[in-house]
Order: C-alpha cells, then sequence, then structure tokens
C-alpha cells in the first residue's frame, strides 16, 4: 500500500480539475482519473457570478477564462410584462458567460501541464480501507485494457458530480429533484439588455438566459415538477409558457432554435451538504453540494470550497501526517457551510419565490425600487455578500415590503398579505435548517420584524 502521490483525485470535472490546476504548480503530487477527458456538453455551469470568477483569480486561474470567447457580464435584467429593470453588480466586479465544456477544457490542460500530475484514463469503482477503516485510495478499471488497478494515497478527494458512486460512503445527503430545466442557445439573438443575464417573471414559470459567446445566448427555461418532461408535453410547456413572453429582439433566434430542435434537458437538484467525516477522504463540488442553478451559483460554491479546502491542505507540512490531514478536512466543513449557505438557500429560495405569482411581484418591484436593498441583494447574488445576517435582513425586508404593498393598495388584499408571509416563511424555513443555525435565523427574523413593525424600513426604498 505504498503511497505515489500526495492526494489521488476522482473526477476531472470542474472541481477536480481546478483543484488539481492549483494545487500541482505547488509541487504537490496528484492522481488525477476519470472515465472521460473528452470535451462535455452541458447546459448549467456557463455563468459565473463576480464571486467565482474573484475565487479564480485569487488563486491566480483568472487566465483559464481566456482564449475561448467568454464574455463579461455586468449585472442583471428583470423583465415582467412591459417592466424592466436592471441591477449593476457592484463597481468594478464583473461575472462571465461561457461554454462550460470550453471552459472546463482550458482547466484541465492547465492541471495536466504539470509533471507531478498523473492523468489517468479509468473508472473508480471502490474506495479502499486499510485495517482501522481509514480511506488509503481507489481501486479502478482502466479504460484501455479493463484492467483493475489501485491507487494509494494519503487523502482521496472525490469529486465526481451530482452522479457520485462515493456519496453514500461518506455523506448522508438526501438528493431532490426540484425542477428541470430545458436548454437551447440562440444564435445571433439581440438581448433587450447586452451583457446582462435575463430573468423573465412574465409566464407562470422563469426563464433566463444570458451570452456564451459573441453570438450565442444561452436560454434555460424551467419545467416544473419531479418528472422527466416527454417530448410531447416540452413543447406544450413552451408554446403555453414561454413563446409568448419572448421579448420581440429575440423572436427570430428563438424560433430558429426550436425549428433546430436539439433540446437539452437536465434535473435541476438540491442537495444540503451532510458528510460523513471519515479519515482520508473528503468530497468536493456536485458530489457534496448542489443547488438550483436559477442563481448561477454552482461554480461560486465550487472555486470558493477549493479555496478553504486548498488553503487547509497547503498550511500542512507534507502529506504524511494523516491525523493533521483529519483535522483540516474537519476545518474544510465546517468552513465551507458559513461560506456558501448565502448561496444556496438564495439558489433554492429564488426559484421558490420565482414559482410563486404574489412573491415574484413583490421581489420585482422591491428591486425596482434600487437603493442600498437592491445593491445589497445583487451583492449576494453575485457570491460577493456572503453575511447570514444580510441574508436574512433583505429577506425580511422583502416579505414586509410585498405584504404591505399589497395592504396598501387595498385592504382587502389582506389575505393575500398573510398568504405571501405564510408563503415565504415555507419557502426560507427547510433552506435554513439545512444551511445555517435555526435558532440564529428565528433570533434575528423576529428581532427584525419587530423593528419593522411601524415599516419604517423604507426610509431608503424610492416607490418607482
Amino acid at each position: 500500500m505504498k503511497s505515489e502521490f500526495d492526494i489521488c483525485i476522482i473526477g476531472a470535472g470542474m472541481a477536480g480539475a481546478t483543484i488539481t490546476a492549483y494545487l500541482a504548480p505547488k509541487g504537490i503530487k496528484i492522481a488525477l482519473i476519470d472515465h472521460s477527458f473528452k470535451e462535455k456538453k452541458r447546459i448549467v455551469g456557463e455563468l459565473l457570478q463576480p464571486g467565482a470568477v474573484l475565487s479564480l483569480e485569487q488563486m491566480g486561474l483568472g487566465h483559464l477564462l481566456d482564449g475561448f470567447d467568454a464574455q463579461p457580464v455586468e449585472g442583471y435584467a428583470l423583465l415582467q410584462g412591459e417592466e424592466k429593470t436592471t441591477i449593476p453588480y457592484p463597481h468594478h466586479y464583473k461575472g462571465m458567460g461561457l461554454h462550460n465544456g470550453r471552459f472546463l477544457q482550458q482547466i484541465r490542460a492547465s492541471a495536466l501541464h504539470n509533471e507531478s500530475v498523473k492523468q489517468i484514463h479509468g473508472k473508480a469503482l471502490q474506495l479502499l480501507e486499510n485495517e482501522r477503516n481509514e480511506i488509503v485510495g481507489v481501486s479502478y478499471r482502466e479504460s484501455l485494457t479493463s484492467e483493475i488497478k489501485s491507487i494509494y494515497a494519503p487523502l482521496t478527494i472525490t469529486s465526481d458530480g451530482f452522479f457520485s458512486n462515493f456519496r453514500d460512503h461518506l455523506s448522508n445527503n438526501e438528493k431532490t429533484v426540484t425542477s428541470y430545466f430545458i436548454g437551447l442557445i440562440l444564435k445571433d439573438c439581440e438581448m433587450p439588455f447586452p451583457k446582462h443575464g435575463h430573468v423573465f417573471l412574465s409566464g407562470p414559470t422563469p426563464f433566463i438566459c444570458y451570452p456564451i459567446s459573441n453570438n450565442e445566448v444561452r436560454l434555460l427555461i424551467d419545467f416544473p415538477g419531479k418528472q422527466l418532461p416527454r417530448k410531447q408535453l416540452l413543447q406544450q410547456h413552451l408554446d403555453a409558457n414561454v413563446t409568448p413572453y419572448i421579448p420581440e429582439c429575440m423572436r427570430n433566434s428563438y424560433e430558429q432554435a426550436l425549428q433546430e430542435g436539439g433540446f437539452k434537458v437536465m434535473p435541476n437538484h438540491y442537495m444540503a451538504a451532510k458528510p460523513i467525516i471519515r479519515k482520508g477522504a473528503v468530497m468536493l463540488g456536485d458530489a457534496l453540494n448542489m443547488r438550483h442553478p436559477l442563481t448561477g451559483g454552482g461554480l461560486t460554491a465550487v472555486f470558493s470550497d477549493i479555496q478553504i479546502l486548498s488553503t487547509h491542505l497547503l498550511a500542512m507540512p507534507d502529506f504524511n501526517k494523516t491525523d493533521l490531514i483529519h483535522e483540516k478536512i474537519e476545518a474544510y466543513y465546517r468552513d465551507r457551510q458559513k461560506a456558501n449557505a448565502n448561496v444556496n438557500i438564495l439558489a433554492n429560495a429564488l426559484y421558490g419565490v420565482m414559482s410563486n405569482s404574489l412573491l415574484k411581484t413583490a421581489v420585482f418591484k422591491y428591486l425596482q425600487c434600487g437603493g442600498t436593498n437592491a445593491q445589497e441583494s445583487i451583492a449576494m447574488l453575485a457570491g460577493l455578500n456572503r453575511n447570514h445576517y444580510t441574508l436574512m435582513k433583505q429577506f425580511c425586508f422583502l416579505t414586509v415590503f410585498g405584504a404591505r404593498n399589497l395592504v396598501r393598495h387595498n385592504i382587502s388584499n389582506l389575505p393575500k398579505a398573510i398568504k405571501l408571509l405564510s408563503d415565504a416563511f415555507i419557502i426560507i424555513k427547510p433552506l435554513i435548517r439545512n444551511e445555517i443555525s435555526l435558532v440564529a435565523f428565528f433570533y434575528h427574523y423576529l428581532a427584525k420584524i419587530k423593528s419593522l413593525a411601524g415599516f419604517g424600513y423604507g426610509a431608503n426604498i424610492q416607490e418607482p
């Protein structure tokens, strides 16, 4: 069981390839195993929020965004009926829209360029354990020969995506399908607001778009429910809930994409991180934690995890001290939960909000007001503000704002206002419970409700 490597990484997807590209130049010996290193075709992971771009730059990997036509994204546009509003990202920060597969190939090339990395084509089969039930490596089936071989290392990182084969051994996660995304590429498409991500709220189900090259726009359409849509249902959904709400400037590109077909459909998962901490192994990326892709927060969380885990690993003198590795893994799981709670809560909460007509209108009106509240909200969406108190404060402000607007326009809307508050609580409660301390949330929530009892929170909100 001699260890040839410091780390064995299972999965050369976005998480596995990126941490390899970051750690390998520092002399860490890595075995990177995947059944295929060919370019992947995905319909998500194509929007990097500014927080994700910042993480790459801080790791010295910002140059990997160059050379394949990635597009700058400067903020968000919200469209509801004839009304439109834009919210820029905080000053000097930008996101990036890109082809996920092209980006991944750049990262892989950077990782494999290092002499300290061994590329292994194979399918990981089983985590290997010693007599003390510590994980010491992995067995795999080599792609070329079908021969079963083993790799030994003091640390094994499982980053094999949302269909991970090792989740049952390293976590108590419960994975649920929240909805499906239908993906289309619109060619030569003129968006209402160039260099912006767009959220369309007019229809009964949300859909979004953003640029991924200089002549392509990714359109993602939500299909609610937990069952994969059949082709006939998919077409009916588009005809009833999407086509009537496509802006005129996008219509030709949209209709051309429909004629060409080539829809891609993927499930949207939510899975809170509930790791089982075992000596010798750690989980990274979608294998550990997933959220709805509506907010584009997936890569924000992945790159943040890589930064946190790498910081702990690089603080070690070497990889011979297995007890110290274990301490670093525990610290990583603790720190990453704090760092990514806002990203996870916001993604699934916003999906719930956008699928609720009362809350959807409240969000649009709230952000349309601009000011500090809109700026704090977009900073959280961008992955730049990860303060839990800010998240709870803005959620309280939003719900009270929406309820107050309903009652102010007509007192007979009081039942609707109560329903809005109730629906908001039902959406946020399980997410808060999964991601951060429920006691802390209720403490802040009740304190804010008390302070907002006179609706004095609106001092920095101007009616549109």
